[in-house]
């Protein structure tokens, strides 16, 4: 692993292209209680799945190991839009309203959450998968 000398942030490549300075409180800043609360929650339920690192950019908070593997990319007035990538599609779940192929092995699941409901059991196995499968980097 890399860190980089301004940010302290830590990547997998050295030199890795990225962006100093962003905070997570930055990214939280005059964003709605309920979203502020999602954002919170949804944290503290995936810190229970797994260990991971949080890496504020400007666009998102992203988590990882050694790389992303899920993200929480946008926080409107009462909702959390997020993202896991995990190496299967799963098209046939309500856990997700879109699913994009990145690689032969990567494949990014987009979520929207309203409540702390909408993590349900489902979603936490795909999360739980995700950390496992993407954020360990296996052989793609």
């Amino acid at each position: 692993m890399w860190t980089c000398p301004q940010c302290g942030q830590q990547f997998v490549y050295q030199n890795q292209w990225h962006s100093c300075g962003n905070t997570v409180e930055g990214f939280l800043e005059e964003r709605s209680q309920q979203a502020i609360g999602l954002y919170h929650y949804f944290m503290e339920t995936y810190r229970a799945l797994c260990d991971f690192q949080v890496h504020p950019v400007k666009t998102r908070v992203s988590l990882l190991i050694k790389m992303r593997f899920a993200s929480v990319n946008r926080l409107g007035k009462g909702f959390l839009d997020g993202h896991l990538v995990l190496r299967e599609p799963y098209r046939e779940t309500l856990c997700f309203h879109n699913v994009e192929m990145i690689s032969k092995n990567q494949h990014v699941h987009h979520f929207r959450l309203h409540s702390k409901e909408d993590i349900t059991g489902e979603l936490k196995r795909y999360m739980k998968k995700a950390c496992r499968e993407t954020g360990t980097r296996l052989d793609l």
